[in-house]
């Protein structure tokens, strides 16, 4: 292993004399990964050492065990190319409907609007919520001054600093969660209010509570807006299909034996 490491080092950092093709990364036999394949693999984390160690590692161990499987005789085996041609087959039906319904039927702001106006009661929460914005941070000094400014410098330019620096995620958390370890003491507290820190796996946690909603209360458009949209370009989308599947069924010949079911 240590000397894959060191190879695997050499090779990607630097060209040999020695080496023919210093594109090369690892070897497997008669297949190679090239620093392109590699670069492909491991996508946007092609800069980080570890990663394509990590990757590179793992294609060799894929290609050890394909070969030992086209070995044993598995390529032939006539259960796997049944299993390999049904996925395929799958495939294939699931690219053919996206290319068919995708962007096909658009949903407007309007209907989403209405089927809100029209379906309020569905969105009625189911217990009591709490919205909070969630600080991480490394250290209990810095979350303390993230307590500090939040408290003091509300809505100011402090805040807006620590808000940039740290990117705060917004939370909605249910009344579900009042044991959890770290959120639980969270609805202790009422809207305005910054609690914490709380230290929980190596890491600070200061919560801004930002709203509280009671059992029942109807959650806004604004919060499931996205809900509602994907709701209904569903139902386009069936609909749409529903068409293309007619046409299908005109224009080929399909036969299905009513004897069969009985």
């Amino acid at each position: 292993m240590c000397l894959f490491v060191f190879v695997f080092l050499f090779v990607f950092s630097c060209s040999s004399e020695n080496e023919p093709n210093p594109e090369v990364v690892a070897r497997v036999n008669n297949t190679t990964l090239t620093k392109e394949d590699l670069s492909r693999l491991v996508g946007e984390d092609f800069a980080d050492s570890k990663t394509l160690l990590h990757a590179t590692n793992k294609w060799v161990e894929k290609r050890l065990l394909h070969g030992a499987a086209v070995n044993l005789g598995l390529k032939k085996d006539k259960k796997l190319k049944k299993q390999r041609d049904a996925f395929y087959e799958d495939l294939l039906v699931s690219s053919y409907t996206r290319v068919k319904t995708e962007n096909r039927a658009p949903v407007l702001k309007k209907e989403v609007s209405n089927y809100y106006n029209n379906n309020k009661k569905s969105f009625s929460r189911a217990e009591d919520e709490v919205v909070v914005k969630h600080f991480l941070s490394s250290t209990k000094k810095e979350a303390d001054n993230i307590k500090r400014v939040l408290k003091k410098n509300k809505g100011g330019k402090k805040t807006e600093k620590i808000i940039k620096k740290h990117k705060p995620k917004t939370r909605h958390l249910g009344s579900s969660l009042k044991k959890d370890n770290l959120v639980g003491f969270v609805f202790n507290g009422r809207a305005g209010d910054v609690v914490g820190p709380k230290k929980h796996k190596n890491y600070y946690h200061v919560f801004q509570i930002i709203k509280t909603h009671k059992k029942g209360s109807v959650r806004g458009l604004e919060v499931v807006y996205d809900e509602i949209y994907q709701r209904l370009s569903k139902q386009k989308e069936l609909g749409f299909l529903a068409g293309v599947l007619d046409s299908l069924y005109v224009n080929s010949d399909v036969f299905i034996s009513p004897e069969a079911f009985k």
